[in-house]
């Protein structure tokens, strides 16, 4: 008998991938100024892409989930008080270091994990990686 896969890691956000936002973000609000565009436009060009960005990092940078597991039944997130709610790995994708997996939750929930090598362990993504290709993980559950 095949025994099933076993997967659990904390799930931080990468801050790294934050810093990279935030520095396309200030580009963002950066290039108005290189236009002619009139002076009040440009302004408000310049705080919607502050806003939003600011918005956007926010948000990434708390993250619904601070665990996720693969246990015998499926893909399990667990949030900051401790609540599990079961997903379904919809989709991943390995991006050179990066690793993104897609989770659903139902009804129509979603939750999308950024593993880099500064918020996930090198034995995590060496794990892994190997279970993605096989294709296990994302039938179990």
């Amino acid at each position: 008998m095949r025994s099933a896969p076993a997967i659990a890691f904390d799930y931080r956000p990468s801050r790294r991938i934050a810093a990279c936002a935030a520095l396309a973000c200030v580009a963002a609000a950066a290039a108005p100024w290189a236009s002619a565009l009139p002076l009040a436009l440009r302004a408000g060009l310049c705080a919607a892409a502050l806003a939003g960005g600011a918005a956007s990092i926010a948000r990434f940078l708390r993250p619904p989930f601070r665990r996720v597991a693969l246990r015998a039944g499926g893909w399990v997130l667990v949030d900051a008080a401790g609540a599990e709610r079961a997903a379904r790995l919809h989709s991943h994708v390995r991006l050179g270091p990066l690793l993104v997996l897609d989770f659903r939750l139902a009804p129509r929930g979603r939750f999308r994990a950024l593993l880099a090598p500064d918020n996930a362990d090198a034995d995590v993504r060496r794990r892994l990686v190997p279970m993605l290709a096989r294709g296990e993980v994302v039938r179990a559950g």
